[in-house]
């Protein structure tokens, strides 16, 4: 607003020299099935990472870089750690680092953020949903994210951006039908493949009740191993509660167009309209944890399972994302010249004389 008169030019030129370029299409319908993808656009000047070793190292034969997360025995980062602190090695070799930063919130990362809307979260998500929205409006600013919702299809409800209020306006989830999984959580490692920072994170919020994916974990795991994506999971509800609903907490089947009354009488009812598509499927507060954990914890990633309903023990959906906010935030990049007949996901990070910790690292450069 500080001319009137600026020619078409100078707007095209402003455009141009933006920090953080959006990804997301005018014509970009706000759901898509999984599938529609916007095309990648080059991210400029202080988006790009602050992680540039010296050229002579970078261009060294075997040259590779690694993304490192360290944290304590209960999923928190730890920082302050010194290049000496670490040692890399596979098998019995070991290779000294040669390159070290630790990452002060400005590594900028691709995520995508992949939640659960079947039937059987029907009243987990507004748990959830405010939290979620806290989470992306908070990231570095040139994150990009992007959104998907899932049950027995995928759907795409933002492709990568960086404008975050943009993004959380988009998390309006409505819950119904089966659960596919592995389907949305591969979907969703397919499209960071194709975003623009090499540092990129899956955040899934589900209580891991599959129930209708062509995909497998395995599957799944070895595309996340491949691309050196981490899973972070967050899984809500009672590992112990049936496994089949019943009709508790005042809930009520309902078929085409009928409201589905859903949720525990301790944090009130909430009725959900359901379109014509089929007969509802009612809520349970049960969450498969092993599949979470064996899932985050095969693809280098972590899990939190918390309670559909408040806080127990100090575990909640809130502080569980504020773990996944810091894990992200916080970290280190360790660069070193790995013999070419070593395979990089082979290679272990580890922290001399500290085996409280739990340490993860991921391939994310390597020389030309």
């Amino acid at each position: 607003m500080r001319a009137i008169g600026i020619s078409l030019l100078a707007v095209a030129a402003a455009l141009t020299i933006v920090g953080c370029t959006l990804r997301q299409s005018s014509a970009e319908a706000p759901s898509v099935q999984a599938g529609s993808t916007s095309s990648p656009l080059p991210l400029e000047g202080s988006c790009k990472s602050p992680d540039v070793p010296p050229a002579d190292l970078a261009r060294k034969p075997g040259y590779r870089q690694f993304d490192v997360s360290v944290t304590n025995s209960i999923g928190w980062p730890v920082s302050g750690l010194t290049q000496q602190d670490f040692v890399l090695h596979a098998g019995s070799r070991t290779f000294p680092v040669t390159y070290f930063r630790e990452h002060k919130d400005d590594e900028p990362v691709a995520i995508a953020l992949v939640v659960d809307t079947s039937g059987s979260m029907a009243w987990k998500l507004p748990i959830a949903r405010q939290s979620l929205r806290g989470f992306v409006e908070n990231l570095n600013r040139c994150d990009e994210v992007s959104v998907f919702a899932f049950n027995r299809q995928v759907f795409l409800l933002q492709p990568f951006t960086t404008d975050h209020q943009m993004a959380a306006e988009r998390m309006e989830f409505n819950a119904r039908g089966p659960n596919a999984i592995y389907d949305a959580t591969n979907t969703a490692l397919r499209s960071l493949e194709r975003a623009d920072y090499p540092n990129r994170k899956l955040v899934l919020v589900a209580d891991g009740l599959d129930d209708s994916s062509a995909t497998s974990e395995r599957e799944v795991v070895a595309r996340a191993t491949k691309d050196g994506i981490p899973i972070y999971a967050i899984g809500i509800g009672d590992p112990n509660a049936p496994k089949r609903p019943g009709i508790p907490w005042g809930q009520s089947y309902g078929y085409s167009g009928a409201p589905v009354v859903v949720g525990p009488p301790n944090i009130g009812m909430r009725t959900l309209a359901m379109p014509p598509i089929g007969p509802a499927r009612p809520g349970t507060d049960r969450v498969d944890a092993k599949s979470l954990e064996d899932l985050s914890a095969a693809a280098s990633g972590r899990s939190f399972i918390v309670p559909s309903r408040g806080e127990e023990e100090g575990r909640s959906f809130e502080t569980a994302i504020f773990a996944i906010a810091d894990n992200i935030a916080k970290g280190y990049t360790i660069g070193a010249v790995v013999p070419y007949d070593v395979a990089p996901p082979t290679v272990k990070v580890t922290v001399a004389k500290r085996l409280d910790l739990d340490v993860q690292a991921h391939p994310i450069a390597a020389s030309p």
